[in-house]
């Protein structure tokens, strides 16, 4: 199979949706005949070696467990960087599993990994359909793989428990999967801010495919927590709480197609791909052409100034000063709502008048015309029935964080998500 970053990037949006991040972030394929099997740059360049790809990649669904593989390498990176081949393979492991298990439509069950390894010895727990019983692995495999459903074993727990059962020589012939090099420069391979928005769009595309129940639900949330881990307050905001009506300083990346002709087939249409197949040469081609662009966005964030936030305003800058650079005001509310200056909020300069109510937001969101917004509350407040009808009739949608031990916000909850300040700070 010829590996193209077309056919790649296809297959991740075909997962992922058409303005992928994770497909854009994919920008060149190379050929290395010195790559044992495969590896992704910090840059976003997959290589991989020929000969193992000729040997065993033979559909789309071997080449998405390849791809997605080395993908999810870098989010379980506490566990296979500045380690040893015996914690790469546990390591290897998770990783087959979910992709054999969670992605099986995607990946026809993880058929590359049954392809490459063997059913039997240490090598079996790195597929699905091993034969490992009556082995020193049958209770590992289980964990992965068995309908019983045990008891949830982290990475961690299957690296410690492969060290008491295996012996140097089972390791040796055992050809791992893409880039397992201990040295240490390693754990930086991919900018956080770069696996932050890899996990997050994971985290919003895994497939329900109903093989959840029993070993499924255990591999699931083994799966979610370390996404999870790679998750950040700042990219909850930024994907999902960007309104087009306040500019700041940040940039949205999106993706455009456009067709244009040429004597040349760069990236040519399904019409002429066919007219090809039946021998006619179309003189032109019809190439499909994308295009990265940039949209200006904005955050509107609401702080609640009330008197409880003096003891809490530490965490709450803490969590904003990483949008300094981009963030260039932000709205601070008690009974009236007042547009200070970003800078102004880090040198803790703020003013209320005491009370708290939400009429006031509401006020200022619909006078704005802001489509989202996020509010930063204790929740003590109130919010007349005629702002609730107006915020729903204009299907607005509130990210609320609450700080000073209120778990709830009823007069906020049905415009979106409710999250405590320690969640976020996590």
């Amino acid at each position: 199979m010829k590996i193209t970053l077309e056919l790649v990037r296809q297959i991740l949006r075909e997962l992922l949706g058409f303005e992928s991040f994770t497909a854009r972030f994919i920008t060149k394929i190379i050929e290395d005949e010195m790559n044992p099997s495969a590896s992704i740059t910090r840059e976003g360049t997959l290589s991989y070696n020929p000969e193992f790809v000729k040997e065993y990649v033979q559909s789309k669904e071997d080449l998405f467990s390849l791809v997605f593989h080395e993908i999810l390498h870098p989010l379980f990176c506490h566990f296979i960087y500045r380690m040893g081949k015996l914690e790469n393979i546990a390591a290897d492991a998770v990783i087959n599993a979910v992709i054999s298990l969670i992605y099986e439509n995607e990946s026809d069950q993880g058929n590359l990994f049954r392809r490459v390894y063997s059913p039997e010895g240490l090598a079996g727990i790195l597929r699905g359909g091993s034969n490992l019983q009556d082995s020193p692995y049958e209770g590992i495999y289980d964990d992965l793989y068995s309908e019983r459903g045990g008891p949830k074993m982290s990475t961690g727990e299957l690296i410690q428990t492969l060290k008491i059962l295996s012996s140097k020589e089972n390791l040796i012939t055992i050809v791992l999967l893409g880039d397992h090099d201990n040295s240490g420069d390693q754990q930086e391979k991919i900018p956080k801010e770069i696996l932050e928005k890899i996990a997050l769009e994971i985290k919003r595309n895994i497939p329900n495919n109903g093989n959840y129940p029993g070993y499924g639900q255990n591999l699931l949330e083994t799966f979610l927590e370390v996404v999870k881990a790679n998750l950040s307050f700042k990219e909850v905001l930024l994907q999902r709480f960007f309104t087009k009506r306040k500019i700041d300083r940040f940039k949205e990346t999106f993706e455009t197609r456009r067709r244009i002709t040429s004597p040349f087939p760069v990236y040519p249409s399904k019409r002429d791909l066919t007219l090809l197949a039946s021998g006619i040469y179309p003189g032109y081609f019809h190439n499909q052409i994308s295009k990265e662009n940039f949209k200006e966005k904005g955050l509107a964030i609401y702080l609640d100034v009330s008197g409880s936030v003096n003891e809490y305003l530490p965490k709450i800058i803490g969590i904003l000063k990483g949008f300094e650079r981009k963030l260039e005001s932000i709205f601070l509310f008690s009974n009236k709502v007042a547009e200070v200056s970003f800078s102004s909020l880090l040198k803790g300069r703020i003013e209320t008048t005491g009370g708290t109510d939400f009429d006031c937001v509401a006020s200022s969101i619909c006078k704005r015309n802001f489509d989202k917004a996020v509010v930063i509350t204790d929740g003590y407040a109130s919010l007349a029935r005629e702002w609730k009808e107006k915020l729903t009739n204009r299907r607005v949608n509130i990210l609320t964080i609450l700080f000073d031990g209120k778990e709830s916000c009823d007069n906020l909850a049905s415009f979106g998500e409710v999250v405590l300040l320690e969640e976020a700070t996590k």
